[in-house]
């Protein structure tokens, strides 16, 4: 999790009790939404690749945070969307979506951006 001061400076956990204290307060929302799926993985006996688990984790914690800032905004008093996102932000954050995939050539002799 990534905390700013009111200037906008960049608080670690390391420097901050309180970022520290809410990155634990999440690990523990997140242990506890896990729970049941490893459970269930443990329960079935089943093998599950270490990589599923980590999409599950990072699944889990987008839900988490996406649940967080439903609440904030509702809390807020926001109506629409467009409110807190802007059709530029979209823009901005697909163009970084898209810089971040890469295209493997089928014959597999070379990789593209």
């Amino acid at each position: 999790m990534k905390l700013v001061d009111p200037s906008g400076k960049e608080v670690t956990s390391k420097e901050n009790k309180a970022a520290k204290e809410l990155e634990g307060q999440i690990d523990k929302k997140m242990e506890k939404l896990l729970e049941p799926v490893l459970n269930k993985i443990k329960l079935s006996g089943a093998q599950v690749p270490q990589q599923q688990i980590l999409q599950l984790s990072s699944a889990a914690h987008q839900m988490l945070f996406n649940r967080m800032v439903f609440n904030l905004l509702v809390k807020s008093g926001v109506k629409d969307l467009s409110e807190v996102l802007s059709d530029d932000d979209i823009e901005e954050l697909s163009t970084n979506l898209k810089n971040q995939i890469q295209f493997v050539d089928p014959s597999g002799q070379q990789e593209q951006k």
